[in-house]
């Protein structure tokens, strides 16, 4: 079979100064009250940062030569990226508690009903998966523990002459969590099951789904990446109990993150405000739609995000 030709452009842009870029964007039709205050944000955060927030601005945003609609001021723009901003520090932040709770849950059920050192132990993962843990464990412990950075690794490395790898509570403070989410996933179906009523989701299929697409999630936060409008890849499933209130075509969208997040902080921070400092932040939000988020208007009316426990 032929291959087929693929024809590229040679990239030739060249780089612009502050003064060129702020030209650049008046000629665009972006109003710029204060050109000083433009150039201000542009040399700190960069223009090619802000353009996936000209973008939400433009009248034709697929055009080569993108112009802004009518009236559109640069404060616009800001308020924008200060929002997203804000909705990034507030997943992230849950994000680091689920993270932490999820590690917790899963340690503490396999080192008790296995052995201390479940992960190292193949017959506690589905039959043909525990090469892929393997890797994970030794790509995280590095090609010398005993000066690992962590130094609770390399003092058991430096104590102990065995096991060849630390207990699982010490290997899953060190593993990422896309990493746990993996080890979930490969887990003996008894476990993950007793893992998922720990956190009252009704079948650990469900939970897998919400682990993969909340570590993606937890990435994008870490890399400062846009949020607000953005199109997850990862589509986690959602429970039956919640589809009337979680809309199959908002799985794309960060209201899916923040359903999975609400769902979970109910369970595991007794008493969280997390879903009340959501709404707070999306009914003060500048003037986007709720629909490129994924949020209905009532959203915050619904059975689902009251403030009673998740019950399944």
């Amino acid at each position: 079979m032929a291959e087929r030709r693929v024809t590229r452009e040679f990239f030739d842009k060249p780089a612009l100064t502050i003064e060129e870029q702020v030209s650049l964007l008046k000629a665009r039709g972006l109003v710029i009250p204060d050109p000083s205050r433009l150039s201000h944000y542009l040399n700190f955060i960069s223009y090619y940062r802000f353009s996936g927030y000209f973008r939400y601005f433009y009248k034709d945003p697929k055009s080569k030569e993108p112009v802004f609609r009518q009236e559109v001021e640069f404060e616009d723009v800001l308020n924008l990226y200060i929002f997203d901003r804000k909705l990034r520090n507030l997943l992230m932040d849950a994000l680091e508690r689920i993270e932490i709770a999820v590690k917790a849950a899963i340690s503490n059920s396999l080192s008790v009903t296995a052995d201390p050192f479940w992960l190292s132990d193949p017959q506690h993962f589905d039959f043909g998966h525990h090469d892929k843990i393997l890797v994970l464990i030794e790509d995280v412990l590095g090609d010398d523990p005993k000066n690992h950075h962590q130094q609770f690794i390399s003092h058991f490395y430096r104590t102990y002459s065995g096991p060849h790898h630390p207990p699982g509570w010490m290997l899953m403070e060190v593993l990422s969590f896309a990493s746990v989410s993996k080890i979930y996933q490969r887990l003996k179906g008894s476990y993950r099951v007793a893992v998922a009523k720990q956190f009252e989701v009704p079948h650990h299929s469900i939970l897998e789904s919400w682990l993969h697409a909340l570590s993606f999630a937890r990435n994008v936060c870490a890399h400062h990446q846009r949020v607000w409008n953005r199109s997850f890849t990862i589509q986690p499933k959602i429970p039956h109990s919640y589809s009337s209130d979680w809309p199959r075509s908002s799985n794309r969208t960060v209201y899916s993150v923040c359903a999975m997040t609400h769902h979970l902080l109910r369970v595991i921070a007794d008493g969280s405000l997390w879903s009340n400092r959501l709404r707070e932040l999306i009914d003060d939000r500048p003037k986007v739609s709720l629909e490129a988020m994924g949020f209905r208007d009532g959203w915050s009316e619904t059975e689902f995000w009251s403030l009673e426990k998740p019950n399944n």
